[in-house]
């Protein structure tokens, strides 16, 4: 099928197979950590509510800043291959130690600073998917950073039913490290043994900037400006992380069970739309897809409280998973334009944009629920996400997306 032929072109470069494998292997090691973290700081070990916020807040800022560090090294040095197996063996020496040394001073030490360095792989993957395509006139760009966007989304569903089995039936919580642990050790030989001979770092990519005058090229007021619209366009998805149950279960009657099923669909159409947005993307442009795609999901979290019952929100998984698959899917390319010829601080970007989406998230609930309820929650943010797409449509309807040059 000749619609399949860009997909096939991206999965045959061997740089942009080697990003597609490590964090399609890399998205049940994640899922394996994330949904137990809390319950094992603070259950586990002790935490009180207090020092588990802040670690978490605090790992969250430094994993910004080592996003940024790192993206800004790998484009002076054109080394991503050195960078990435060190940040890998990082990952490696992580999970080894928690799960060899399980205590409150491991769990500061390893979530605070070992994980925040280990997970620069993440924007890593999306900095070699630029790079291939800037290397192979024959592949898109959008449509390699699509494949790795969705490598990662799939093989992350799959692993906490996984694990729900097996701690079901006895397996220790602190095995979740050792499995991090043998998933990064198989990314390193990944890394290490079918990195592509023919991609040596060479002076097509390296920028030539000073750390500093990287630093001031993020910090560009239109780069800012655009990061910041696409934050609040992402915290949508963050608010339908923090809504989803809460609404199904307090306004829409439905049960527990009913949120797993919701958001497992969800997932399900979200998947095949971020590819095909890829597509999309070439027809039409960045800019208006994501206009698109934040119109379909912030009416999706809008009607959602205004459902009269959790049978009618049903006809939500739809709009949820098509506007889903495009704002977590098409910004990617879009922030790392914004540096030109950047693609490591260009990715960087990309972290800063998932940490910030989920801050204005938590902004927006923390300052309407307490007042108005989650279903003005959802209204707002969904009206503020609408808004910040439009803006940014309009922002760019006469510029060009690329903005640091």
């Amino acid at each position: 099928m000749q619609i399949l032929t860009p997909f096939r072109i991206a999965f045959a470069d061997p740089l942009l197979r080697v990003a597609f494998i490590c964090i399609l292997l890399m998205g049940p090691a994640v899922a394996s950590i994330n949904p137990f973290q809390s319950v094992i700081g603070i259950e586990r070990l002790g935490l009180s509510n207090a020092a588990y916020a802040f670690i978490v807040t605090a790992s969250a800022l430094f994993s910004i800043i080592a996003s940024v560090a790192v993206g800004i090294v790998t484009d002076q040095t054109g080394k991503y291959r050195g960078v990435l197996l060190i940040c890998i063996c990082v990952g490696i020496c992580a999970g080894l130690w928690m799960w060899l040394v399980p205590t409150v001073a491991s769990f500061v030490f390893v979530h605070l600073v070992l994980f925040p360095i280990a997970t620069t792989t993440f924007t890593q993957y999306f900095a070699l998917a630029a790079v291939a395509a800037r290397r192979n006139p024959a592949l898109d760009k959008d449509v390699g950073l699509s494949l790795v966007r969705a490598g990662f989304a799939g093989s992350y569903a799959l692993a906490p039913p996984v694990w729900a089995f097996f701690l079901a039936r006895g397996v220790d919580l602190f095995a979740v490290y050792a499995f991090l642990t043998v998933i990064n050790v198989i990314v390193l030989g990944v890394v290490f043994f079918f990195w592509p001979s023919g991609a040596p770092a060479d002076e097509n990519d390296r920028s030539g900037l000073s750390f500093a005058a990287s630093v001031r090229e993020l910090s560009a007021p239109p780069v800012l400006s655009r990061l910041g619209l696409v934050m609040v366009i992402t915290s949508a998805n963050g608010l339908y992380g923090i809504l989803l149950g809460l609404l199904i279960v307090n306004v829409l009657g439905g049960r527990e069970a009913d949120i797993g099923i919701f958001a497992g669909a969800v997932a399900l159409v979200e998947l095949p739309v971020m590819l095909a947005g890829a597509l999309l993307v070439q027809r039409y442009g960045r800019t208006k897809v994501m206009f698109a795609g934040a119109l379909i999901y912030g009416s999706g979290l809008g009607l959602l409280g205004l459902m009269p019952s959790m049978g009618a929100a049903w006809a939500l998984i739809l709009p949820f998973g098509i506007g889903a698959g495009i704002i977590l899917a098409i910004p990617v390319g879009y922030i790392q334009d914004l540096v030109s010829h950047r693609p490591g601080a260009g990715s960087s970007l990309v972290s800063m944009s998932h940490f910030g989406g989920i801050l204005t998230a938590s902004a927006i609930f923390a300052v309407v629920a307490e007042t108005m309820g989650y279903v003005a929650v959802a209204l707002f943010g969904a009206a503020f996400a609408i808004a910040a797409a439009y803006v940014l449509l309009r922002m760019d309807r006469n510029a060009a997306p690329n903005v640091s040059s």
